[in-house]
């Protein structure tokens, strides 16, 4: 009998070391599980047990977080109106809690004594599947929700459900992370979708939301998935194995789109598509694909939102050598000029210079060491060496 023991005293005693496992396998993640505090009866176990109105509020919103249609309360030990307080929590969930006011259609319930406590059973009808529900991701931070919004965008969701801290259950503020998460990626920029926001409850005091946002796009979303791969696969071939950097490497990515391109005002919801694989695009596609193009080839490159004498434009700026540059796919410039700062554009274009890095004119070269530059300037260009004392060069 001693060796059995002595095998579980040694196991025992290694548990807490081999649980320090556990922080290899720990993560961040942007989603976090929505946690309701709930007790199970241990006299049933397919019931759960409240002593106080938070504990029953608790309860139902378990109940609806797991996407249950029925769920059984067992009420111990309750000083207050049972049949007042679970009227009022069903009310509360329904209007009052984020996942239960944008989940749920409506609640019915019923109470009766039981001996020593009341049981109260509930029915739940839903609005939103149980896979819906469970798909609700909890997200904190203007940077986890455009992260969210980038994932939706990629595979052209048709909503996206995100549990949001009041602040940012704002509609214009998601509206506008809905669009840096679009352009931020040019390579699934298909068309910009229509995009409508619900905020669920409305009008609560609360510190949380839930926020439904739906995309309507162009086409189905296969297409569009088709389409994506099309052009990853068209940039590749633009792009090439070994793309150069610096000055080269814009150009050669600027010409490469540029040849051949159809370029339109009126090409209509042109995209990244249209400009990489069809050909016909206007500014908007043009500066997309340009966009994704050195975002492959590892360049620096913003996409600019504007105007080209008078009328909406889109076009790019580059970096190169830490000195920024305007770039327009659809001028058709010379290698020689295709780079421009803002003195040279500025007569024409007109963009927010506050959200957009400045593209300063190129300083002019100092005189070398010893140079006698008004000397220069107050010599004529065609004085004769004699007049000047200068020797005639030899043949």
């Amino acid at each position: 009998m001693k060796r059995p023991i002595a095998v579980l005293l040694l196991v025992f005693c290694l548990l807490p070391a081999l649980s320090g496992c556990d922080t290899l396998l720990e993560r961040d993640y942007r989603s976090v599980s929505r946690h309701i505090s709930q007790t199970s009866d241990t006299e049933d176990t397919s019931a759960l047990r409240a002593e106080t109105y938070s504990d029953l509020v608790n309860s139902v919103q378990f109940f609806v977080s797991m996407g249950e249609t029925e769920g059984v309360v067992h009420l111990y030990q309750y000083s207050g109106d049972v049949e007042q307080d679970v009227e009022d929590a069903c009310q509360e969930v329904l209007e009052q809690d984020p996942l239960g006011a944008w989940a749920l259609e409506d609640i019915t319930w019923s109470s009766s004594r039981i001996v020593s406590y009341y049981e109260c059973v509930f029915t739940f009808t839903y609005r939103h599947t149980a896979t819906e529900i469970a798909s609700v991701q909890s997200v904190v931070g203007s940077n986890a929700i455009r992260d969210a919004l980038g994932g939706a965008i990629s595979n052209y969701d048709s909503s996206l459900v995100l549990q949001v801290s009041s602040y940012y259950a704002q509609k214009e503020l998601l509206l506008g992370l809905v669009q840096e998460a679009y352009y931020s990626l040019p390579g699934y920029a298909q068309g910009y979708p229509d995009v409508s926001i619900s905020v669920y409850p409305q009008e609560s005091t609360g510190t949380q939301r839930i926020v439904e946002i739906s995309f309507t796009w162009s086409d189905s979303q296969e297409t569009l998935q088709a389409r994506a791969e099309a052009v990853a696969s068209a940039a590749a071939t633009l792009v090439g194995t070994d793309p150069a950097q610096g000055e080269v490497g814009y150009w050669l990515l600027y010409s490469r789109l540029a040849d051949g391109l159809s370029y339109s005002a009126d090409n209509g919801r042109a995209s990244v598509y249209t400009a990489l694989v069809t050909g016909r695009t206007n500014s908007e596609g043009a500066a997309l694909a340009f966009q994704y193009l050195c975002d492959q080839a590892g360049l620096t490159c913003l996409t600019v939102q504007g105007t080209l004498d008078g009328s909406p434009h889109w076009w790019n700026l580059v970096e190169v050598d830490d000195v920024w540059r305007h770039v327009d796919v659809t001028a058709g410039d010379s290698q020689e000029d295709f780079l421009r700062s803002d003195s040279q554009v500025s007569d024409r274009y007109t963009w927010d210079t506050e959200q957009y890095p400045a593209c300063l004119d190129p300083e002019p070269e100092e005189p070398a060491d010893g140079e006698d530059v008004s000397d220069e300037e107050d010599a004529a260009p065609d004085a004769n060496p004699e007049e000047t004392g200068e020797e005639f060069p030899s043949a």
